[in-house]
């Protein structure tokens, strides 16, 4: 590690700065503290003598990455020698925490006092969902779910739980999928009154089409968008506000039935419906956020993994948790072949409607839900980047999903978000071009955040550590070939 307040050199290095311009060869960067400086071709930049100088010859450079939808920590997990190291080892150098709770509000003040290395992050508010919440009923004690929820069934209590947000510090407040019509509406107004963005999943209970234009920022995930690109929407996004949740986990209950919704929606499909859609979301300036690898989790029978060599880094634990999940909750029980066949086509079409999103101009944005089973923090963003290219998104597009959308989206695009004098030194150093294969970016040498290099030394011992932890005195990740597991791309097929 080099310290932040330093002036550092990188040298020799080929910039991917992802404005969308073609990759520089043999580039200087200058960083003074926290900030770029000067970026040039190394024959014409002068290097301070002062300078600590890292030779970056046949290294790839590019922003740090951010993940947009992240649930960090909870339960046995809140150690932060192993989420907030676990985004730093992977060049996640910003979250966004979509289920606010304590505890992520202490890692961001040790952090922005310098007493944690970790990603710099945006936290939202607690759930604030209708009645029955969908996570209301899981045993979150046993499965690292403690995260508080806020119901509101009235506009007052929605009102009031936008107040609860700001009081609390949140960034954002973060709405779910049961909130009624004139809740929902009352928390856009109150958000709106009080100057605090609103974001999450969309209400199944009136139409996305007229959701996007109310003001919520983001909309999170793929569910429900099958109604709004159908022939016939008014039937299918009834066919949503008609969900009854049943009493054995209502997460699963309702899961079950937003799938059949969507199924039957997407036999309806309707290319100019979803064309006039998207247009509308453009014209609203609104984000998605499509977490792809949470919907190949859920939807691909053989995503998850409970033999994965990376669960290394979670608690044991973990596979009973994982597999508790997959089968009682995002699986209601069991599902017969018919309905894994159907899900596999259902991830197709998502895939397909990411792709015409972009197309369309659709602001997009990297997150990766984790938590999910088969998703773990750091890692997962680069299978969302794998998975953005695998719909037909250009490898520069999926880099700008995880970099400059985000900072668009968060008002800081002057600041970071890509490689400029003036913007921030959140940098990700690699062994291999993303622009050649976007799995490239798991090719990993160092990490900048904020100007503090964390070099492969250091990075190594961020990861091995985090394994230690995680298995209360385990032996250091490493394979057969004596690499670390971290070091690797993803093994994963779909």
């Amino acid at each position: 590690m080099t310290r932040a307040d330093l002036v550092h050199a990188l040298t020799h290095v080929t910039v991917v700065d992802a404005t969308g311009a073609p990759a520089r060869p043999d580039q200087t960067l200058l960083v003074d503290g926290a900030t770029i400086t000067t970026i040039g071709p190394s024959a014409e930049v002068p290097v301070p003598r002062s300078a600590a100088v890292l030779d970056l010859t046949g290294k790839y450079l590019i922003p740090g990455l951010v993940d947009m939808h992240v649930h960090s920590g909870g339960a046995d997990v809140d150690d932060e020698r192993l989420a907030p190291a676990l985004y730093v080892a992977n060049g996640n150098t910003t979250v966004r925490e979509m289920w606010g709770r304590p505890q992520l509000h202490e890692w961001r003040r040790r952090r922005d006092a310098g007493e944690l290395l970790g990603p710099r992050s945006i936290i939202g508010s607690p759930l604030v969902d209708g009645a029955p919440a969908l996570w209301s009923d899981i045993p979150g004690a046993e499965l690292g779910i403690d995260h508080p929820v806020l119901v509101a069934t009235t506009p007052a209590q929605a009102r009031r739980a936008v107040a609860e947000a700001v009081d609390g510090g949140a960034d954002f407040v973060k709405v779910y999928s049961r909130l009624e019509r004139e809740p929902y509406l009352a928390v856009l107004d109150e958000a709106y009154r009080r100057d605090i963005p609103v974001a999450g999943h969309r209400s199944d209970n009136f139409p996305l089409a007229e959701q996007i234009e109310r003001g919520q920022r983001s909309f999170e995930h793929l569910f429900g968008l099958g109604p709004a690109t159908s022939s016939d929407p008014e039937r299918w996004e009834a066919a949503l506000a008609r969900i009854a949740l049943g009493p054995d986990f209502y997460f699963g209950s309702w899961f079950t039935q937003v799938g059949q919704v969507e199924w039957d929606a997407v036999g309806d499909y309707s290319r100019p419906a979803a064309t006039a859609l998207f247009d509308r979301i453009v014209a609203a300036d609104v984000a998605f956020c499509p977490t792809l690898v949470m919907h190949a989790a859920i939807d691909l029978p053989d995503f998850v993994r409970t033999d994965d060599p990376l669960l290394r880094y979670l608690p044991p634990d973990t596979p009973e948790a994982w597999s508790f999940l997959q089968r009682e909750v995002f699986h209601d029980g069991g599902r017969s072949p018919e309905v894994e066949a159907r899900r596999r086509v259902l991830f197709d079409h998502r895939r397909a409607a990411v792709a015409a999103m972009d197309e369309a101009g659709v602001r997009l944005l990297a997150g990766t839900d984790n938590g999910t089973p088969g998703t773990l923090p750091g890692f997962a963003l680069h299978e969302e980047l794998e998975l953005l290219v695998g719909a037909g998104l250009s490898p520069m597009r999926a880099l700008q999903t995880a970099t400059l959308e985000p900072a668009r989206f968060l008002g800081c695009e002057d600041r970071s978000g890509t490689i400029q004098p003036g913007r921030i030194a959140d940098l990700v150093v690699l062994d291999a071009d993303p622009l050649d294969d976007i799995r490239n970016t798991t090719r990993i040498h160092a990490v900048m955040v904020e100007g503090r290099y964390v070099g492969p030394a250091e990075r190594r011992e961020l990861l091995t550590t985090a394994a230690a932890v995680a298995a209360e005195g385990g032996v250091p990740p490493v394979g057969p070939d004596g690499r670390d597991r971290g070091e690797v791309g993803s093994t994963r097929g779909w």
